[in-house]
């Protein structure tokens, strides 16, 4: 009597876990829960402060394009509406990784970061545009080291299948 398709499955899965352990292949990945249609994007807003208005403060955020409403909502709940206007929004691969990188860059500047909000020292010489440009340069850095990434695995490969 033949056994059932459940049965049969799990049998070619326990043998395909067996054969992958004996020749030392890694294990197949497990689904991601990203999905990969869903673009993530990253902004910076640039805040005044009405009861210091010489203070240069910028505010980072990231979020999934279905979300960008509602994310900047919230910011313009906290800080005040009439206090910010967006100076960077860009589609990006990981808003995570490009938000600590750009956390990083700036603390290295000796710039106040704490959670989003970015800080410049007093006496910079930092206005929304060189901010803008920085975040620019950074996020395309971020993008060329995917690129290069992607372009190494896809070399290996084709040499491997030769």
């Amino acid at each position: 009597m033949a056994g059932s398709k459940k049965d049969i499955n799990t049998a070619d899965a326990e043998m395909d876990n067996h054969l992958r352990c004996i020749f030392y292949i890694k294990p197949k990945p497990a689904p991601t829960k990203c999905s990969p249609f869903v673009v993530e994007f990253f902004g910076v807003l640039s805040l005044t402060d009405l009861r210091e208005p010489e203070r240069k403060l910028w505010y980072i955020y990231y979020c999934k394009q279905s979300d960008i409403e509602h994310t900047v909502h919230q910011i313009h709940q906290k800080y005040g509406k009439k206090n910010m206007y967006e100076i960077f929004q860009k589609p990006v691969f990981s808003g995570a990784a490009l938000r600590a990188s750009v956390k990083k860059h700036f603390a290295e500047l000796k710039w106040f970061t704490k959670g989003n909000l970015l800080e410049a020292p007093p006496k910079s010489h930092f206005n929304n545009e060189r901010v803008c440009k920085t975040v620019t340069d950074l996020r395309n850095i971020e993008q060329q080291r995917i690129y290069n990434y992607v372009l190494v695995k896809s070399q290996w490969y084709s040499m491997y299948n030769r």
